[in-house]
């Protein structure tokens, strides 16, 4: 792995967890993020990180909790959103997460999905209906996968698709891919039908995929150095993953 080639890499991370029934209602939805820091160089361990304090305490109101780190100064974040260490700099090539927040609210789940396995009749083959709709057009999803248990190593007939499938015999499993999942995609459906009786093998259906776009709308608008006030090259990435996102 190639060393960093700035002093301060800072990461504003996202986890969901997300509970579905059957029909594709929201039981919960929980994020959690956290901003760390990792100073790359001795220079970077002065660091000092400004956010945008003021929009989160106007934007994000009920359901929301934010923490800092027990090392921060909790008197310089609370008056100006200032991230800043009580003593001492940051260690060198440790990653530090500094602040945390938490959301929880059913209208989180950016995607919801609604499996609807039936009895054909004859009783050797079960019908599948499944669909997935975009809750969330601010958020962008990219390599969405919808995995689901088929209950049998046979494989699915696809009778129509949005997207792409993929069989996996060996573990029994289908997986509904979309590269894109955004505002112009924002809905799609899987028909298939297979050997079987049980209409609670499709189950639980898994979701998974990965984001630029964080749900709260944290930004970093400084890193100085606490010795001199200058400015530090920074390189800042944001991701929102799946922790546990499923449809029982």
């Amino acid at each position: 792995v190639a060393a960093p080639s700035v002093p301060v890499t800072i990461a504003l991370e996202e986890k969901i967890s997300v509970s579905m029934t059957r029909e594709g209602g929201v039981d919960s939805a929980d994020v959690k993020g956290t901003l760390t820091l990792t100073a790359n160089t001795e220079a970077g361990s002065a660091a000092v990180v400004s956010i945008n304090k003021d929009v989160l305490s106007r934007t994000c109101k009920s359901g929301w909790t934010f923490s800092t780190h027990p090392k921060v100064d909790k008197a310089k974040y609370g008056k100006g959103g200032v991230l800043a260490l009580k003593k001492g700099g940051f260690p060198v090539a440790r990653p530090v997460g500094v602040l945390r927040w938490g959301y929880s609210s059913e209208d989180a789940a950016p995607i919801t999905v609604n499996c609807w396995p039936e009895d054909d009749g004859s009783g050797g083959a079960i019908n599948v209906n499944i669909e997935f709709e975009l809750n969330r057009t601010d958020v962008v999803l990219s390599d969405v996968n919808i995995v689901l248990p088929l209950g049998t190593t046979d494989p699915p007939a696809v009778e129509s698709i949005d997207g792409q499938y993929k069989h996996d015999p060996g573990r029994g499993m289908l997986c509904w891919h979309h590269d894109v999942v955004d505002e112009n995609n924002a809905s799609g459906s899987l028909e298939f039908s297979i050997a079987g009786s049980d209409v609670d093998a499709f189950f639980p259906v898994q979701v998974m995929f990965k984001s630029e776009t964080l749900y709260c709308p944290v930004e970093v608008t400084s890193v100085v150095s606490s010795a001199n006030g200058a400015s530090i090259p920074n390189a800042i990435s944001k991701s929102l993953v799946p922790d546990a996102y499923q449809c029982a």
